[in-house]
């Protein structure tokens, strides 16, 4: 049994998320302080099972398991936790002040894998700021739906050398016909992908846009299964941190072993090819 099941666990059980998510990150950053502890956490939580690989957004994600924003709120511990197994760590969310001060620790630290971050305000100011320094960026609309708000931020990729995905993320609470808009705009416009807060959301991209909008299934995902279920509903990523919070840092690899016993059974059991018949 790990310190985080007995320090940790009994403790943020009952608590609400976003409590319980200040104390796990205080968990971490005490492990980040142990001498070679970030080395030691990389061996131990081996993010590059052979298998589960996959390219999304023009990006090579070693598996489909990343870290939502709501942990690393500040950018703080992004390459500790990615350390965990994740793919990639998506900090914030934040807007042009969080931006300036992430970027001083990007700039010591720089990350060792993909890293993303959530802008949820001064969209326009916070992504020019980070342009330069994260592997894609997730717009939050949860506190303006609207798309108008976008159009700066494509202007501003334009004009740049290197391209960044652009992911848009969407309220928990929208209607159908205003996901359906946005999903419009973003095929018209160059969005890349959606980051969808429920396993209906997921449903509703993976069919209306056909596959052509990857999905980050950021669905509360609290077990292995729940994330085979938001992958199989058509996203091609999953960000966890709920789960991470309440079952310690063994969750990931648990998620990605039940993903690779889920390829070996297809393989070994593969679907019969329908047949046709005559009438």
């Amino acid at each position: 049994m790990g310190l985080y099941n007995i320090l940790v666990k009994p403790i943020v059980r009952r608590m609400d998320i976003e409590s319980a998510s200040k104390i796990a990150l205080r968990y971490f950053e005490f492990i980040e302080r142990v001498p070679l502890g970030r080395l030691i956490s990389r061996w131990i939580h081996n993010n590059r099972p052979v298998g589960l690989q996959r390219e999304v957004f023009g990006l090579a994600f070693y598996n489909p398991v990343g870290l939502g924003a709501g942990l690393d709120i500040h950018g703080e511990l992004y390459n500790d936790l990615n350390g965990l197994g994740f793919s990639y760590v998506e900090i914030g969310p934040m807007g042009a002040e969080g931006i300036r001060r992430a970027l001083r620790r990007v700039q010591r630290d720089p990350q060792n894998d993909i890293l993303a971050v959530c802008i949820n305000q001064d969209y326009s100011t916070a992504f020019t700021l980070g342009y330069d320094f994260f592997d894609f960026f997730v717009i939050d609309l949860t506190g303006n739906p609207n798309t108008e708000l976008l159009d700066p931020l494509l202007d501003t990729r334009m004009a740049e050398d290197d391209y960044k995905p652009i992911i848009v993320k969407l309220p928990k609470n929208i209607s159908s016909s205003e996901i359906e808009e946005i999903l419009d705009f973003s095929l018209l416009n160059g969005i890349d992908g959606i980051e969808a807060r429920n396993i209906g959301q997921v449903r509703q991209i993976a069919s209306y846009t056909r596959g052509y909008l990857p999905i980050i299934a950021n669905t509360h995902i609290e077990s292995p299964s729940q994330a085979a279920e938001a992958l199989e509903a058509g996203a091609s990523l999953v960000a966890v941190r709920n789960g991470l919070v309440r079952e310690g840092p063994q969750f990931v690899a648990g998620i990605l072993k039940y993903l690779l016993n889920l390829r070996k059974n297809e393989r070994n059991n593969p679907k019969p090819d329908r047949v046709a018949t005559e009438c």
